[in-house]
């Protein structure tokens, strides 16, 4: 049997909550969430997964947001943790838990809220090796209950980050071929689970962030997004005038706005930025190009990442007021509208837009 696993007992759960709270008061109002909260405490899987959501978004205040999220998380899917560190699973489980927690061990001191939390003493006590090892069977454990483009992308992630450093391809590289050699990953993925080679295992990543991205998972998009920008800057320096670079703009391009589309800020700024000034930005420098440039269809985006405001939201309005100054010249009470927004959100970008 594998190390997680589902009972199914998580379907009555999802019933429970379907009727007795959402088909009752909604999704976020503070009834639903008070009955949430309540329901958790009853043993409800589905429940305490929601209950670890409101804590890790800061819809509920915690001394401690990312610890208590985890160990509701934990809860949910079931697990339990040794002293001596071994991973145990009830099978009482539900299933968008297990990426929940994978997520925790592939974030954790590296990016996202995660990177700066505070101390998680269960995962601390993990190798690097370990923490990736854990996520990847947790999120095909995921999988295999549950369409989760969330948990698609993770794979992905870890896989990525696999196929760039060899060591650590030859640690993981075994629980890749258990996991993904199953019949059920080979007929979702026919012909996209090689992983014999580090190079098998780039393409393998590639091809589950593009499934993700089909599903409309904003962070896959985004993910693809910066492949693309990436290739952008390589071939712009040698062939500026190419059709492969139209090719990749254009996938640039749409893989941000498949994003930016579902109100995600961050995309929706880049593709902002891109409309606004004709750049790609790569790790190895830049590439302009001109004949993209549509002011119009930059405020458009700029605003887009507005609507759903999280600390990239700040970048955006900071667009505004720095590329379409002429928008505030009769409306300062718009201006400072903006300006709240941004010191709200972002106190470095509120920095400098007191020097615009």
């Amino acid at each position: 049997m594998k190390r997680f696993f589902s009972d199914g007992s998580y379907k009555k759960d999802l019933r429970v909550y379907s009727e007795g709270v959402l088909e009752k008061y909604g999704i976020s109002t503070p009834t639903a969430e008070r009955e949430i909260m309540y329901m958790s405490d009853s043993g409800n899987t589905v429940t305490s997964k929601l209950y670890a959501d409101l804590i890790f978004n800061r819809k509920i205040l915690r001394r401690y947001p990312y610890r208590e999220a985890f160990e509701l998380y934990k809860r949910s899917a079931g697990i339990s943790i040794s002293e001596s560190g071994e991973w145990q699973c009830s099978g009482v489980s539900y299933p968008l838990a297990f990426w929940e927690i994978g997520y925790y061990l592939v974030n954790y001191r590296n990016s996202s809220f995660l990177k700066k939390c505070e101390d998680i003493p269960e995962i601390d006590a993990m190798s690097h090796t370990e923490r990736l090892e854990t996520a990847f069977e947790l999120s095909t454990a995921c999988i295999r209950n549950v369409d989760s483009a969330a948990a698609v992308n993770l794979i992905a992630r870890i896989l990525s980050e696999a196929s760039e450093k060899e060591e650590l391809f030859k640690r993981l590289q075994p629980v890749f071929k258990e996991e993904l050699g199953e019949p059920l990953f080979q007929e979702l993925y026919p012909g996209a689970c090689d992983c014999e080679t580090m190079e098998g295992c780039a393409a393998t990543a590639e091809s589950f962030f593009e499934a993700a991205a089909r599903e409309g998972y904003v962070y896959a998009c985004n993910n693809l997004a910066a492949r693309e920008a990436e290739r952008a800057v390589a071939i712009g320096g040698e062939s500026p005038d190419s059709s492969e670079l139209k090719e990749v703009v254009e996938a640039y391009v749409r893989h941000l706005k498949s994003s930016a589309d579902r109100y995600e800020p961050y995309a929706a700024n880049r593709l902002g930025l891109f409309y606004v000034t004709g750049e790609i930005s790569g790790t190895s420098g830049k590439i302009v190009c001109k004949n993209y440039v549509n002011r119009s269809v930059a405020r458009e985006y700029f605003l887009k990442a507005t609507v759903y405001p999280d600390t990239n939201s700040a970048w955006a309005f900071f667009n505004l007021i720095k590329y379409f100054q002429k928008d505030f010249d009769d409306d300062i009470e718009k201006m400072n509208e903006y300006m709240d927004y941004i010191k709200e959100l972002n106190q470095q970008v509120y920095d400098l837009a007191m020097e615009l």
